[in-house]
C-alpha cells in the first residue's frame, strides 16, 4: 500500500473554501476595505464569485424596477455593464499607470463592487426610491475606485481619475448624443 501525505486540501475542498470566503469579502468590500480588495485580486478563482456577485445584485435590482422579465433584461444588461466599465477601466489605466494591467484582476475586484447595486431593491419604495438608486450608483463608483486603486497600487486620486475618464466620458457622450 502505497503511502499518502498531506496534499493539501483537495480540489472540492479548496472550492468549499473560497466559497466560505464569499460572505467575509462582500462584508469588506461593503466596508471599502482595500485588504479584501487585494486578496479578491490575489484571488485567481475569485471569477465566480464576482459573477455571482454581479448576477444576485442584478436579479435584486430588476426586483425594485419590475416583475420576471426585468430580471432576465438586467441580468444580460448588468454583465454587459460589468464587462464594459472594467474594460474602460482597464484601458484607461494602461495608458495612466506605467506597469502591466491585468483585467483579470481589474474584472474580479469589479464584480465585487457591484453589490452596491443590491440598493437597486429598494427603487420601488414611494418617495424615497429614488435617492437609493442614486445612493448605488455613487456607491459602486466608489468601490470602484477603490477596486482600481488596489489593484494597480496606485493612490486614490489617481484611482478617482481614472475611472472619471474611463466611466464619466463615455456617460457624458452618450447623453450628448441622446439629447
Amino acid at each position: 500500500m502505497a503511502e499518502t501525505g498531506e496534499t493539501g486540501p483537495g480540489v472540492i475542498g479548496g472550492l468549499l473554501e473560497r466559497e466560505r470566503r464569499l460572505i467575509p469579502r462582500l462584508e469588506g468590500v461593503l466596508f471599502f476595505k482595500g485588504e479584501v480588495y487585494r486578496e479578491i485580486e490575489a484571488d485567481p478563482h475569485a471569477i465566480p464569485q464576482s459573477m455571482a456577485v454581479v448576477v444576485a445584485t442584478s436579479v435584486l435590482a430588476a426586483l425594485g424596477q419590475g416583475g420576471p422579465v426585468s430580471i432576465f433584461i438586467g441580468l444580460a444588461g448588468a454583465i454587459l455593464l460589468w464587462m464594459a466599465a472594467t474594460s474602460l477601466v482597464w484601458v484607461v489605466a494602461r495608458y495612466a499607470v506605467d506597469a502591466p494591467v491585468e483585467f483579470s484582476k481589474l474584472l474580479r475586484c469589479t464584480g465585487f463592487a457591484y453589490a452596491w447595486f443590491a440598493l437597486e431593491l429598494l427603487t420601488a419604495l414611494p418617495l424615497v426610491g429614488e435617492i437609493f438608486a442614486w445612493l448605488a450608483v455613487a456607491l459602486v463608483l466608489s468601490s470602484f475606485v477603490v477596486a482600481t486603486r488596489e489593484v494597480l497600487e496606485i493612490d486614490t486620486s489617481r484611482a478617482a481619475l481614472i475611472c472619471a475618464v474611463a466611466l464619466g466620458v463615455p456617460m457624458v457622450v452618450l447623453v450628448w448624443i441622446g439629447g
